[in-house]
């Protein structure tokens, strides 16, 4: 969440501007897992079904849904087997049917998401996707079918506008986290073996880009059913072109008071859908970061943070601390 909201209001989208975009790509994500026999949810959901809150799709992280979230409640298994060309020919696998990795890109941020410099992109992913370009000769529109982590709309949503993609790509070959099922660390491999089966049927080259952790890992691999003349890079990180693009990472600090910009945010929503409370990412007069929650009881701060029209990021307010320590912020 505190992606989306840093995303979004970088791309100058209002929150309902950037709930649609999430609606309709989602949408698109279930209708894919629809037509997959080895979904776990196989049903079409509409825009509206997926960003409207509901007792059955409850807000979990504004702005994020249930039905916005990766579904980890499955239990699914998949397996791969690579091997050499001649050991599949041995096996007696026929040429139609043999798929090439043409290589891939890798690179990771800091695990701790509060030693970045900024969340309205990731660099990681930039270089990575970046690099897989490369091998498709720079044409994004040579890869004719495309696989984006889904685990929430932001991801997949950097993704296609650092491949230059318009917001009517089709995403996945597999269903997405959602709605195929995300069996903990093993989607990809369901998405390779979804690639798998769409190059076979008549696809050319087919991009897997995968992502782990709070937008921390970032892996992609191209695959073809043609073959590579030349032999596979056998080092795949792409993490020294990340760093070059980082900025000054601003000092964390756990106890501020004054002034606070709003740098990201999210809300926190319990079971029964009501809110529990806000949580404000800031940045001090002195260009520090620093955390604060927005309580519950706070209706005018919350209603800030909750307007659809209106972004809160770049808006300032107060920083106290509460009687249990906790700094918490208050819009001015």
């Amino acid at each position: 969440p505190l992606y989306e909201a840093a995303t979004s209001a970088h791309w100058g989208q209002t929150p309902r501007e950037a709930m649609a975009e999430s609606g309709n790509l989602w949408s698109t994500y279930a209708t894919v897992a629809s037509e997959n026999p080895n979904a776990w949810l196989k049903r079409r959901f509409a825009p509206d079904e997926i960003t409207t809150p509901t007792p059955d799709n409850r807000l979990i992280a504004w702005p994020y849904t249930k039905l916005m979230v990766a579904n980890p409640m499955v239990n699914m298994g998949g397996a791969i087997l690579m091997t050499s060309l001649a050991k599949a020919r041995a096996a007696g696998i026929s040429a139609d049917r043999l798929i090439y990795p043409l290589g891939g890109a890798s690179a990771e941020e800091p695990r701790d998401y509060l030693l970045r410099d900024q969340f309205y992109e990731s660099h990681p992913q930039n270089a990575v996707l970046k690099a897989v370009m490369e091998l498709a000769g720079g044409d994004d529109r040579k890869f004719d079918a495309i696989e984006l982590y889904s685990c929430f709309p932001c991801v997949p949503k950097m993704a296609r506008r650092t491949l230059g993609l318009g917001s009517d790509v089709q995403p996945t070959v597999t269903g997405g986290l959602t709605f195929f099922g995300a069996p903990l660390n093993t989607y990809m491999t369901h998405a390779a073996c979804a690639m798998v089966r769409k190059l076979r049927n008549g696809a050319k080259l087919g991009l897997l880009y995968g992502q782990g952790g709070f937008v921390t890992k970032h892996h992609a691999l191209v695959l073809s059913r043609q073959a590579s003349p030349e032999p596979l890079a056998q080092d795949t990180s792409v993490q020294s072109e990340a760093d070059r693009s980082k900025g000054a990472v601003p000092d964390f600090v756990t106890e501020a008071a004054g002034k606070g910009t709003v740098e990201s945010f999210t809300a926190l929503y319990g079971r029964n859908g009501d809110v529990e409370h806000g949580v404000v990412m800031l940045r001090t007069p002195e260009g520090a970061r620093t955390l604060a929650r927005v309580p519950v009881n706070d209706s005018r701060t919350l209603e800030h943070l909750l307007n659809m029209d209106r972004t809160p990021v770049g808006s300032s307010g107060d920083i106290v601390t509460a009687d249990d320590g906790v700094p918490e912020w208050r819009v001015g």
